[in-house]
């Protein structure tokens, strides 16, 4: 058997410096084809992808987002969880799915089928020897994104990805990955809090390590460090209002 994808997927990391080379319509459009070859809940296909080209339009994603790789890259995605066409559907129908819609489940079904049709377009991309990274720091302001964007009510954006041909002197290298016993519970989950802390401790060292090989020992933090500097900070607080006001978690 054949490990072309897996390795593949082995080597992906976050690339953030890319060359000044557009991707063509065709490229965005197989792209797009193979996103929407992802599973989806039901055949709900609760999705819509939006590309930025506009370069006015990606000044003020950048304002929101505070990295200069939402304008400088090949190609811009907005991911949105979109629900507006099935409210659309519900005006045509007997049945109310509005309450369905509006509901906890719901929005998670969206989420995963916007998780599974990204990271199709990000494998499809790096097969194509493109270099990508995620954007959820458009989640920074997301009322400013959706006027930005002319979002519907029912549709909300969950983050982007910026595609491009890396620069010459990209240099990122895959980051160390919990240990496979740490993420992988054979029939029921390990609690068991002294090999967890273990397990932590020894994978604390080795992104440790990481940092320093790659910086010359100018980092050094453990990912227990990083976890808790970021879910330390009280960010985004406004999220369950902002879902509110497009329509979700109302139920």
């Amino acid at each position: 058997m054949a490990d072309y994808v897996y390795d593949l997927m082995k080597r992906h990391h976050s690339v953030r410096k890319f060359k000044n080379n557009p991707l063509s319509e065709k490229t965005v459009r197989k792209l797009v084809e193979a996103g929407q070859s992802a599973s989806t809940s039901s055949y709900l296909q609760t999705y819509s992808i939006i590309g930025v080209d506009d370069p006015r339009i990606k000044e003020q994603l950048k304002e929101v987002s505070g990295q200069s790789y939402v304008v400088d890259n090949g190609y811009l995605f907005v991911f949105i969880l979109d629900y507006y066409r099935h409210s659309l559907i519900n005006e045509k129908v007997d049945i109310d799915m509005e309450t369905s819609f509006e509901s906890a489940e719901n929005l998670l079904v969206g989420a995963i089928d916007v998780a599974l049709v990204s990271e199709n377009i990000a494998l499809a991309a790096e097969d194509m020897g493109y270099g990508i990274v995620y954007l959820g720091s458009l989640r920074n302001d997301v009322g400013r994104v959706r006027e930005i964007l002319d979002l519907p009510e029912y549709a909300f954006p969950l983050f982007g990805m910026a595609v491009g041909e890396p620069s010459e002197d990209e240099n990122g290298s895959p980051k160390p990955r919990l240990p496979f016993e740490h993420v992988f519970h054979k029939n029921v989950y390990n609690s068991n809090k002294k090999e967890q802390q273990e397990e932590l401790e020894k994978y604390d060292e080795r992104v440790s390590n990481y940092y320093k090989e790659r910086t010359n020992g100018q980092r050094s933090e453990t990912w227990s460090q990083q976890v808790a500097g970021f879910l330390g900070k009280k960010a985004r607080l406004d999220m369950l209002e902002q879902l509110n006001k497009a329509g979700f978690m109302k139920r």
